[in-house]
């Protein structure tokens, strides 16, 4: 490629019938000055590309980088979503089964607690026949006693009546006087 220089350091051969060295010369020196601003706006240019090719590199390995990192990121999500669930899954059929173990519990308990009740309920039943029993017992022997006492008390009566008849006719005294008592007479009679 030809250089701004090369072109200013050219020399023509002179020949005789060419064109006006003047003229030549100062469209020379015109292609030298667009050449070189040519040359130099190429050179800026080139320098540009460069840096937007290192800048496009970077970017794209950026954009690598960015790319792996979203997708690791939802790689991540979605094993923290599967192990959200599966975690969730696990304290739902934990819940489940304390739940199930305490009915169980509860209904075993349950049934425990009916059968003393019913148990409880039986021995109050029979505990209540065997004290009704004693009671009515205990009545009919209070009555028995009563009508035995009350016999007995009719029958002492009538015996303490019937005594004293039997002591008066076999004490001497008796005839003599009736309106002492016993207890007296006998003093009076020693």
């Amino acid at each position: 490629m030809l250089t701004p220089i090369d072109i200013e350091t050219v020399e023509f051969k002179k020949v005789g019938r060419g064109y006006a060295p003047e003229s030549v010369d100062e469209f020379l020196n015109k292609v030298v000055e667009d050449f070189e601003a040519l040359y130099k706006e190429n050179s800026a240019l080139k320098d540009r590309i460069k840096n937007l090719e290192e800048s496009v590199t970077y970017y794209k390995s950026m954009e690598e980088t960015l790319k792996n990192s979203i997708i690791m990121a939802e790689k991540t999500s979605r094993q923290a979503k599967r192990n959200a669930a599966e975690t969730a899954e696990n304290i739902i059929r934990k819940a489940r089964l304390k739940a199930d173990e305490i009915v169980l519990n509860s209904n075993s308990r349950k049934y425990e607690i009916e059968s003393k009740v019913i148990d409880l309920k039986s021995r109050y039943e029979a505990l209540s026949a065997s004290i009704k029993n004693i009671l009515s017992a205990e009545l009919e022997y209070v009555n028995n006693s009563e009508k035995l006492l009350s016999e007995s008390i009719l029958a002492g009566k009538v015996t303490e009546q019937q005594e004293p008849q039997k002591k008066q006719e076999s004490t001497p005294e008796h005839s003599t006087d009736n309106t002492k008592p016993a207890g007296k007479r006998s003093k009076t009679a020693s």
